[in-house]
Order: structure tokens, then C-alpha cells, then sequence
């Protein structure tokens, strides 16, 4: 399939979006309350109910994980290539603005008043300081945007993750995904499954699992709404690296993984993200598309992404 990198970068953005935005209509439900609230299955902003979660954003409104990519692409495009004292002061700024449903280690890290000044540092003494051993999901959106841009994949992806999320296991899985949008972005193929088992060999090898599930599995074996488990970040991971292997269009992904509940909207955009970089941004639903809250904004970051992107090709 012939698409163009302008295609691409709009159907990776705009991917990442549609599944962030109707995601949140089933995040935090089991796929029993899903089938319960939403009985034709959940398909449009439209049918998003209103209650204490949900209603903090509009129907068609992204969430912080598309906020997240916009700010890596506002630094990059600054920048001309990724600096990572220079996302992290921003991360630090857009912390400073009190946005809603934050999660509790991206809290702990961005309230440190000396995080911009070393943020490598200043992250691993916090996550030492919480005495915690979690892998959440919530940074490995970035590693979609620093494959894309493909200069020094795998350390890039390491430290765009390590910013905020220092577990070895956020770090792996952020890596396995920078690897994958890089070879859908440029190779125009999925990336190759021994490459990516590499990866987990060499990073975490507790990722190694979760990618056979996505190769040779279903999507139901990563149990996406257990209440214990659906914040993992190798399983939303997995669960993109599933859609890629499996699905044949980027719609068909975001439908069946919305509809299986856990973190919904992490795992949607994720997946989406990099299937808008296989099928473009042609393959989305036109109707989910223009009913993004945000669509112009988005779109003036998906052209300042383009525009860094032809800036380095002309270095």
C-alpha cells in the first residue's frame, strides 16, 4: 500500500486521537458493563454516557494521552529533533496549568519543583521515594511520535519514557513501540517479531510474553478489563502490537479494543496510532474525524510535525 509520510503522520495523529476520545466512554468498565451500557456496542462520541468520570471532557474530546504527543511534537518541531530537558520543562508547564485526571506517579514526578532542571535525576529519586513497583502505561504515546521521527530510535524512546515512567518495564514496551511506528513509518511493513523479542531480551524480558500473545494470540487473552492488571504498560503494548499483526483496518481496531473495557482509551489510541500509520489517515471514520472536539488544533500539530519532518530531510 502506497500512502504518503503526510498520510501517514495525519492518520497516526488523528488515529491516536479518534481512539483517546471515544475510548473514554468504556475506560475503567469490564467488558460486562460495557455489553451493559452499551448494548450495540460503543461506535460514536454521541453515545458516551454523562456520569463522574465521563463528564469531565466533551463528547469527542481528548484526553491527556493525545495531550502528551502534541506537547513531544510542539518540543520536537521547537527543536528540530528531540531534546529531553526541553519536553520535560514543558511536561512541567502544562502541569503548572492544572490539568484534570492526572495519574498518580505523572503527579508525583511533575510537582517536583526541581524536575525541570534534571529531570532524568529528579524522576528515579521519585519513583524511589514512592517505594512502589508499577509499569503504568500512561508515556508509551510518545514512543509512537519519536519512532515517526526516526533519529536514534531506541535510546530516544528510552529517555522520552524514562522522563517520567523510570520502570524497566514502561521502558521496554516504549521501545518495542518506537520500534514498530518506525517500520510502519519508513520500511512500509510491521516490524520484524524476533527484532522486537530483541528488544525485550535485551530491556525487560517480563515484555517477552506479551508480544507472543499479540503474535500468535487473541485479543481476549490479554484480559484487557481486569481491574488489577489494566494499567500495565505491556499490555497495552501488546494489545497494539495485536492490532497491527490482526486487524485490517485502524476502525476495526479501536472498535473491539474500546469494547473490551480496562483503560480503553490508552489501549484505542495506542493501537490506532499505529495502524493510521499502516492504513493512513483514510482509513478513519469521517464522522468520529470532524467530531473531534479539537481537530483544528490537532491538525496545525500535525502540520508542524510534517513541516520538522522535511526540515530534517533537507539537513
Amino acid at each position: 500500500m502506497d500512502i504518503s509520510i503526510k498520510d501517514k503522520v495525519n492518520g497516526a495523529l488523528f488515529g491516536y486521537a479518534i481512539g483517546d476520545a471515544l475510548g473514554v466512554g468504556t475506560e475503567f468498565m469490564t467488558v460486562h458493563e460495557v455489553k451493559r451500557r452499551y448494548p450495540q456496542g460503543l461506535t460514536h462520541y454521541s453515545q458516551i454516557i454523562r456520569d463522574a468520570h465521563r463528564s469531565q471532557w466533551e463528547r469527542g474530546e481528548v484526553t491527556n494521552d493525545t495531550l502528551f504527543l502534541c506537547i513531544l511534537i510542539e518540543s520536537i518541531s521547537a527543536c528540530n529533533g528531540f531534546d529531553p530537558k526541553d519536553y520535560a520543562r514543558r511536561l512541567r508547564e502544562w502541569y503548572l496549568t492544572d490539568p484534570i485526571d492526572v495519574t498518580q506517579p505523572m503527579r508525583w514526578v511533575l510537582s517536583n519543583e526541581k524536575y525541570a532542571d534534571d529531570p532524568f535525576g529528579e524522576a528515579e529519586k521519585t519513583w524511589a521515594g514512592m517505594k512502589v513497583d508499577e509499569a503504568p502505561s500512561d508515556a508509551l504515546g510518545r514512543s509512537l511520535i519519536i519512532g515517526m521521527w526516526g533519529e536514534d530510535i531506541r535510546r530516544n524512546a528510552e529517555d522520552s519514557c524514562r522522563l517520567t515512567h523510570v520502570n524497566s518495564r514502561c521502558v521496554a514496551s516504549a521501545s518495542i513501540i518506537a520500534a514498530m511506528a518506525h517500520s510502519l513509518m519508513w520500511e512500509e511493513e510491521p516490524a520484524n517479531f524476533d527484532d522486537l523479542l530483541q528488544i525485550a531480551e535485551e530491556t525487560d524480558k517480563s515484555a517477552i510474553p506479551y508480544i507472543e500473545t499479540a503474535y500468535y494470540g487473541k485479543l481476549e487473552d490479554f484480559k484487557l478489563d481486569d481491574e488489577e492488571t489494566y494499567w500495565y504498560a505491556r499490555k497495552a503494548m501488546g494489545c497494539a502490537l495485536w492490532a497491527v499483526w490482526h486487524c485490517d483496518s485502524t476502525m476495526e481496531a479501536i472498535y473491539k479494543i474500546i469494547n473490551s473495557g480496562g483503560d480503553s482509551d490508552t489501549n484505542a489510541s495506542l493501537a490506532a496510532g499505529l495502524l493510521g500509520l499502516k492504513y493512513g489517515v483514510s482509513g478513519l471514520d469521517k464522522t468520529l474525524l470532524d467530531g473531534l472536539v479539537q481537530r483544528n488544533e490537532l491538525q496545525m500539530v500535525a502540520d508542524d510535525f510534517l513541516s520538522a519532518l522535511e526540515r530534517k530531510d533537507k539537513k
